[in-house]
């Protein structure tokens, strides 16, 4: 029953792809241009060549990391929506460490700074799911709001007591050199953290398909009182999931700092947690289907400016063709209820002719 439900799901995502992929298309001709360009423009700006590709595959690291951060969190019946403050907090932890313990040797510094950003970022989380498990405060509302103190915090931060010695305000000093991730393709962004990002995507996915921690948390957000019933304690397993959900938005952050930007800088996000949540909706929360979301997304992103660039279709037409998949995915029951309606009738239909033809025959 479970295969074929998500087997039912992953048509349900091919179509409504699909679909979007083709009413993009509708507006690119309605606006004069070709399709068949505007795609090809796509396609080619985000797995063109080497750079290209290796573009895509660094805008994916932080949505990978978002997304499961989402996934971990809903599937337990909790629902961080502040990963976006998460991320901030842990990418000035990493910088932090980066330009304060300069002498430390380059492996250890990393790990010490990537650590720092988990736990600042669990840390964060921490505090609304304590207040949600023990004073029933809605962590949704929480959690938002934590996003803009976390932000213009580290604006403040940023800007005066730990604002750069050189240069404009809005960044901190640059790390120091062996904290920095190396590039693997030459001007682009793609640095090692791109195989510590499919690491932890692994380990996640054991963790929550494969241990009984794992299953503990995913009964909590199908039943929590059927999880208590059974001897499974919710309030301590959704406390579990927001804070390692937290570590990773905070470790996404890192990422950005010691293999992107190399210091923080004010507006070091443009929104990776919220999009990174979009990519874990849409395939309900499936670690796999994150990571194959997170690429296709990384891939719309890098080829909508070479789009632009090549064919002057705007590189809004992206918000649009993932605005549509939402929609579909949200309508997802409503279109299986018409589907559904529709084959029913056709089969009555198909049912009331074979017994008009047999009667018909019968009487001859």
């Amino acid at each position: 029953m479970r295969r074929k439900l998500n087997t039912e799901y992953l048509f349900s995502l091919v179509l409504s792809v699909t679909a979007a992929l083709l009413i993009g298309a509708m507006i690119m001709f309605a606006n004069g241009k070709s399709p068949i360009l505007g795609y090809s423009a796509l396609i080619n700006g985000a797995l063109g060549s080497k750079y290209n590709l290796a573009t895509t595959l660094a805008k994916t690291v932080p949505l990978i990391l978002t997304g499961l951060a989402t996934a971990v969190s809903f599937r337990s019946g909790i629902y961080n929506i502040g990963g976006e403050g998460q991320l901030y907090l842990g990418a000035f932890a990493g910088a932090y460490v980066g330009f304060t313990f300069v002498q430390l040797p380059g492996f250890w510094g990393i790990i010490l700074a990537v650590a720092a950003a988990a736990l600042v970022g669990g840390f964060y989380a921490y505090i609304p799911a304590i207040l949600k498990v023990r004073y029933k405060i809605d962590e949704v509302i929480t959690t938002i709001m934590m996003n803009s103190i976390a932000i213009l915090f580290t604006d403040y931060l940023v800007n005066y007591p730990f604002a750069a010695a050189r240069g404009k305000m809005g960044g901190t000093d640059m790390i120091g050199e062996a904290y920095k991730l190396t590039r693997l393709v030459k001007l682009s962004k793609l640095n090692t953290s791109i195989f510590m990002t499919v690491l932890i995507a692994i380990s996640i996915y054991y963790f929550l398909q494969k241990t009984s921690i794992g299953y503990e948390l995913k009964m909590v957000g199908q039943n929590a009182a059927f999880a208590n019933y059974g001897g499974i304690s919710s309030k301590k397993r959704m406390i579990l999931a927001m804070v390692l959900s937290g570590a990773l938005c905070g470790i996404a952050g890192s990422f950005e700092v010691l293999g992107s930007h190399y210091r923080f800088l004010q507006n070091i996000s443009p929104g990776y947690a919220f999009d990174g949540m979009l990519v874990s909706l849409i395939v309900k929360n499936n670690p796999v289907g994150v990571v194959f979301m997170a690429i296709f997304f990384g891939i719309l992103k890098t080829g909508s400016i070479a789009m632009e660039h090549t064919t002057s279709i705007p590189s809004e037409l992206v918000l649009v063709i993932q605005s549509i998949i939402i929609l579909f995915i949200a309508g997802e029951n409503g279109f299986k209820a018409i589907l559904r309606k529709l084959l029913a009738k056709d089969q009555y239909e198909i049912s009331s002719l074979a017994s008009k033809l047999e009667k018909e025959a019968g009487e001859k």
